[in-house]
């Protein structure tokens, strides 16, 4: 087929970029650290840096939930009352 993956004539096939979302760990009262939009302890934010290879601030939201999810870690969200303190 002309102008797929370099077979003939036509143009290059598009390359969708990932773009990652830096996120600021926010230390909590407790030992608990906020990351985006999820909450959980310093131990369990390791964790999932250790799994995944990459810190959980660089992690998509998709990518950190399934990471949770693998690693059995509880779905916190961070409450307005989290931010205050």
């Amino acid at each position: 087929m002309p102008g797929r993956r370099g077979r003939g004539p036509g143009p290059a096939p598009r390359r969708r970029r990932r773009r990652r979302q830096r996120r600021r760990r926010v230390m909590l009262v407790g030992g608990m650290v906020a990351i985006g939009t999820k909450k959980m302890s310093a131990k369990n934010a390791q964790a999932i840096e250790d799994h995944t290879g990459v810190p959980p601030e660089e992690l998509e939201d998709g990518d950190l939930a399934e990471a949770m999810t693998e690693l059995g870690i509880p779905d916190e969200e961070v409450t307005g009352e989290d931010v205050e303190q």
